[in-house]
């Protein structure tokens, strides 16, 4: 019986190594699956796996892949964390601050970015620190450099368009809400076409002569009443085409800003931030 025992005990024990070998689970196979679930995009799981070797053993290229996953995934936030666990003595540490810069770029949080990128660039003197600063004064509030400063770190391509782009920023090709009042006071509908709604202007032009015309033709006919209906609906028109034509080029300035952001951006996006990018998380 004893001897039956044994070779069950001795059998399950082979069958049990056979089906579930220890090796399995080592920190190289996990690595290894980790890194497949990283190239087929498979984020979340490719980061439990990374985040399990971490533990046993530390690497920077593995950190590195968990920003850059955190980062595929639009989650910028997560992203900068990641990134910021790797060591300056890593040869990764300066990749790991460029895409901590991108991260803000899509988090629009400029200022912040040009802290950073302003930090970098006095330890390392990289001009690209200060091409992903500068363009971002064109998508914020913040106040100019000059001009001199604000291209000198880009080729003579880049300048071109930048310069180009600069000099919107400093004088955009606005349009006046008090021009667009006064004009539609004097002929009205003439600020709704000023602010390029020319239908909405002629419009505005016929209603508001129409009831005027109406009105005087019932003053003159001594219909008062219908003459005071036609009154209030000629200053209706009168007065809400004055409003009309402001808001229009308010309208206006918010569309050319919203189209002069996104071609700087695609711009930007073209240039790959105009910073390097790492290419051997795949290979």
């Amino acid at each position: 019986m004893k001897n039956v025992l044994l070779i069950i005990f001795v059998f399950l024990l082979l069958w049990n190594k056979i089906i579930f070998p220890q090796n399995l689970f080592t920190v190289k196979n996990r690595t290894t699956f980790g890194n497949y679930l990283f190239c087929k995009k498979d984020y979340l799981r490719a980061i439990d796996e990374f985040s399990f070797v971490l533990e046993k053993k530390w690497s920077d290229t593995l950190q590195f892949k968990i920003g850059a996953a955190y980062y595929a995934m639009e989650q910028y936030s997560n992203a900068i964390i990641e990134f910021s666990k790797i060591n300056k003595s890593s040869s990764l540490y300066l990749q790991g601050n460029r895409e901590s810069l991108r991260s803000l770029y899509h988090l629009e949080n400029y200022s912040l970015l040009r802290q950073k990128a302003d930090s970098l660039f006095r330890h390392e003197k990289l001009p690209e620190f200060l091409r992903i600063k500068n363009v971002t004064f064109l998508l914020d509030d913040s106040g100019l450099p000059s001009k001199q400063n604000f291209l000198s770190p880009f080729g003579k391509k880049d300048k071109q368009q930048l310069s180009l782009y600069y000099n919107w920023k400093k004088i955009p090709p606005y349009k006046s809400p008090i021009t667009a009042a006064i004009i539609s006071a004097v002929i009205p509908g003439s600020g709704k076409i000023y602010a390029g709604e020319v239908g909405d202007g002629i419009t505005a032009f016929l209603l508001t002569g129409l009831f005027t015309y109406l009105a005087v033709d019932k003053f003159q006919n001594n219909y008062n009443t219908s003459a005071w209906i036609y009154t209030g609906l000629a200053a209706f028109f009168y007065a809400g085409n004055i409003y009309g034509s402001a808001a229009a080029v308010q309208n206006y300035n918010a569309g050319i800003r919203f189209n002069f952001d996104k071609e700087v951006k695609v711009f930007i996006n073209k240039r790959n931030h105009f910073m390097n990018k790492a290419k051997f998380l795949c290979k």
